[in-house]
């Protein structure tokens, strides 16, 4: 109990209190409707090139790793790269599997992305999940308890174990998509782990403002 509010008390101070203002809108059968429109519309989307940054905590140790990820329809290629050339993991996943390579070069084969991240680094992706989370909508292939905003919008989640909250939302262009509202920062956890994730851009752009891909998190 005391770990479950410490993390929220830790999430909170990371993203501070953006949702403030948001709570402030009242919640109508508007907004219901808003949101059942809201996953009609982001469920089809399957193409983006997430730029971010993303901090896995497990049990007392944090591991703070910048994230890349392209999803082109069945094809998504995970890039998850620590501080200072640490290392870097690519995970890639199509129709016919999962291959993860390290830094090392060294080479992992299987069905499921997570089970392949875990068995072969230790750390706990919920990759497939994120598949639907990372919009602000659920999968519906297992239950789910929805937590909306006066926007339709998802202030939290709860499915397969997991808790995801929504603090901060943005106004992105996508090539399937035109001005559509997507997450901006998530913290998500389940049991002694939490996932801290912070999404700089949805979309490849033409020209870079950093030549730092993978930027630290501010202190």
């Amino acid at each position: 109990m005391h770990r479950r509010l410490f993390l929220w008390s830790l999430a909170t101070l990371l993203f501070g209190c953006s949702t403030k203002s948001i709570e402030s809108i009242p919640i109508t059968d508007e907004s219901h409707e808003m949101w059942q429109s809201r996953q009609q519309q982001l469920t089809p989307l399957d193409q983006w090139h997430i730029r971010g940054r993303v901090a896995i905590f497990i049990k007392d140790k944090v591991y703070n790793l910048g994230l890349g990820w392209e999803r082109e329809g069945e094809f998504s290629a995970i890039k998850l790269e620590a501080s200072l050339g640490q290392g870097v993991i690519r995970l890639k996943k199509n129709t016919e599997g999962v291959e993860l390579t390290t830094a090392e070069g060294d080479r992992f084969m299987g069905s499921n992305a997570q089970q392949v991240l875990h068995q072969s680094t230790g750390l706990i992706f919920p990759v497939e999940g994120l598949e639907t989370w990372i919009k602000g909508i659920p999968h519906h292939t297992s239950y789910y308890l929805p937590d909306i905003d006066g926007l339709g919008r998802a202030m939290k989640l709860e499915q397969d174990g997991w808790e995801i909250n929504y603090f901060d939302y943005d106004t992105v262009q996508l090539a399937q998509l035109d001005n559509t509202v997507l997450p901006e920062k998530i913290y998500m956890k389940r049991d002694s782990l939490a996932l801290k994730i912070i999404i700089d851009q949805w979309q490849k752009q033409t020209q870079e403002s950093t030549p730092n891909i993978f930027p630290q998190f501010p202190e």
